[in-house]
């Protein structure tokens, strides 16, 4: 299964972030900051993997689904993260901006390990099922 060993690895690429993340979100905005980064991550590492293993899943099952299991995912995920910022408008737990940036790291730095694993893994893309010419 591909996509675990990629999800596993562009999470630890996110975590390996963290520490300095929170670092400065703990500087700039004391320990709401941090609250706010480690959320902000949390929930960037979160949806990257749900649509990963999603769009694996189907791939799996007919390489078809694909496209629409991903489209369905995302204005899924799309809903979710607005209905979250929208109950979260008020919330004065955690710092806004540090969640906001924080979500941005999260989401770039998950998106450059997925695509360094993406291409390195091993995956035919040539489909030969037994008993037909190509």
């Amino acid at each position: 299964m591909t996509e675990v060993r990629i999800v596993r690895g562009a999470v630890l690429a996110t975590a390996l972030v963290a520490p300095v993340a929170l670092a400065v979100g703990w500087l700039a905005a004391g320990g709401k900051g941090a609250l706010g980064v480690g959320i902000g991550l949390a929930l960037a590492a979160a949806f990257f993997s749900v649509t990963v293993v999603a769009v694996g899943t189907a791939g799996r099952i007919d390489p078809d689904l694909m496209l629409p299991v991903a489209l369905i995912v995302f204005a899924l995920k799309m809903m979710v993260v607005g209905l979250l910022l929208y109950l979260l408008r008020d919330v004065t737990a955690f710092d806004h901006a540090a969640f906001a940036l924080a979500v941005v790291l999260g989401a770039g730095t998950y998106l450059a390990a997925e695509m360094r694993l993406a291409l390195r893994s091993r995956v035919p893309y040539v489909d030969v099922r037994d008993g037909e010419a190509p």
